[in-house]
């Protein structure tokens, strides 16, 4: 592998992705700290959650598939549709509550972290980078396929360990508390409204 090559696949491996991990397990902290359960609840836990998964999904993809023009494509619009979400998010969120200064430096991190992880990618694959252009000698190969080597066993449980502790269990959490919550007002609602036609009666 080139020099440079390798120097952005270890950026990638073992700076960029622990940054993704840290900066969502203290998104989680600051919603924990915020008690957003009782503020946008679980509208906006949902969208945390599909945005986990969106990222989850493409982190997998570039890590088993080889960066095709394919690849690179799928992974663009992965990246935007997580805008999207995160646009909406935002939305949902500043509706209920306040984004403080923390918050916001945070969500500033998680909006830039995933189009770095692409401009990575596509710097590992410039022939292809160029092809979605119509640019250079390389035609545009948009097949799926497997890396070959396939990343070492040992760092694969080591990424899917951390973002199982950091990140996917927090936010499944957060779900779980905003969901009860939400439950519970119900629950309240329909109590004080049986209250109140009990004491018309």
């Amino acid at each position: 592998m080139d020099p440079s090559a390798a120097v952005v696949q270890a950026l990638l491996a073992y700076v960029w992705v622990p940054l993704l991990m840290l900066a969502g397990v203290l998104d989680w902290a600051c919603h924990r700290q915020l008690r957003i359960e009782h503020s946008s609840g679980l509208a906006e836990s949902l969208l945390h959650l599909a945005m986990l998964a969106l990222l989850g999904a493409a982190l997998l993809a570039a890590l088993y598939l080889r960066p095709t023009a394919g690849l690179l494509c799928l992974l663009l619009a992965t990246v935007v549709l997580h805008d999207l979400c995160y646009a909406l998010d935002l939305r949902v969120a500043l509706a209920a509550r306040e984004i403080p200064a923390l918050e916001q430096w945070v969500h500033g991190f998680q909006h830039l972290l995933p189009w770095a992880g692409v401009a990575g990618l596509l710097a590992l694959s410039p022939g292809q980078a160029r092809s979605l252009l119509g640019l250079g000698p390389e035609a545009p190969d948009w097949a799926l396929r497997w890396r070959d080597p396939l990343p070492p066993p040992s760092y694969t449980a080591a990424l899917l360990a951390g973002a199982l502790l950091f990140n996917v269990l927090p936010f499944l959490g957060e779900a779980r508390r905003c969901a009860g919550t939400r439950l519970a007002i119900g629950k309240g609602r329909d109590a004080t409204g049986a209250d109140a036609s009990h004491h018309s009666q």
